[in-house]
């Protein structure tokens, strides 16, 4: 993709021509040192932050209220390479809280759309577009080579599905969950932390396709406020930024409860479950790296 050319002048004086993916190294760097000038001044942050997020790659899987909230803010973050995860298409109903999609992009495909609308946002990092179905035989595969999963899902049989290959390959799993005006959200991060199947056991009766069915019937009959996954998705950023640049207070370990209706924030501690079929015998010597 390419990017039309223009002249910013920053408030040095200095002025700096720049291409999106065409920029030279020189109009990288400045164009980066002000695109992230307020955030690499934070302490949280600095330039030691700043280069980790750079180099750092991130698989969302579902871009819809969640993960194109989440993907935005990642972006600007400037996380280095993010990979969007979404068989779906844009839909109408979809438009009031997806906010990365337009009535224009209806009825095309979610991931495309989105990775070129972060592309176009920061032309500094790599976005990745995947329109496959996340399938137990193709998901380890797709979310090879990434230092966390950001899960943008409304399927628990695909969640559980995403669970499974974080936990066998040591990748950190950021979960989030938002209906009405109820959201939560939690880190796990195996064998530190439990998985998934720890906190919500999973229930192997219920296929894929009847639990969508009960999905669309629950968010028809309850539905969702658009702002409810927007602030899921902005804390699910908030921890997977946390968690690439080693911030030592984060959620592993801890689900995060919040009531938007009377704005009550709940937070409790998870536990292991022994006896949990997918994470209770993990081998913590595992070659990737633990955050």
């Amino acid at each position: 993709m390419f990017f039309n050319i223009r002249k910013d002048k920053y408030k040095t004086g200095h002025t700096h021509t720049f291409a999106g993916i065409n920029m030279n190294e020189t109009e990288k760097t400045n164009f980066a040192e002000e695109y992230y000038k307020r955030q690499v001044t934070m302490k949280e942050i600095g330039n030691k932050g700043q280069q980790k997020l750079s180099k750092s790659r991130v698989a969302i899987v579902g871009v819809g209220g969640l993960g194109t909230v989440s993907a935005l803010y990642l972006t600007l973050a400037g996380v280095g390479y993010i990979r969007v995860i979404d068989h779906d298409t844009i839909e109408p109903h979809n438009l009031h809280r997806q906010i990365l999609y337009t009535p224009d992009n209806l009825h095309q495909p979610k991931a495309k759309i989105a990775a070129n609308r972060l592309q176009q946002i920061n032309p500094l990092i790599k976005v990745e577009a995947v329109t496959e179905k996340i399938q137990p035989n193709n998901t380890e595969r797709l979310l090879t080579e990434v230092d966390c999963v950001v899960d943008g899902l409304d399927n628990m049989q695909t969640r559980y599905t995403i669970n499974r290959a974080c936990v066998k390959t040591n990748t950190p799993y950021i979960f989030g969950a938002a209906t009405g005006m109820e959201g939560n959200l939690t880190v796990f991060t195996p064998p530190k932390t439990g998985c998934l199947e720890c906190l919500i056991p999973n229930h192997p009766t219920t296929t894929a396709k009847e639990e969508d069915t009960q999905i669309q019937t629950q968010n028809t009959t309850r539905g969702v406020i658009g702002a409810t996954p927007g602030i899921i998705g902005s804390l699910q950023a908030i921890e997977t930024i946390k968690l690439l640049t080693n911030t030592k207070t984060n959620l592993k370990g801890k689900l995060l409860i919040c009531d938007f209706t009377d704005m009550d924030f709940t937070t409790i501690n998870l536990t292991k479950n022994t006896q949990c079929p997918t994470c209770h015998n993990k081998n913590s010597k595992n070659t990737k790296t633990n955050y």
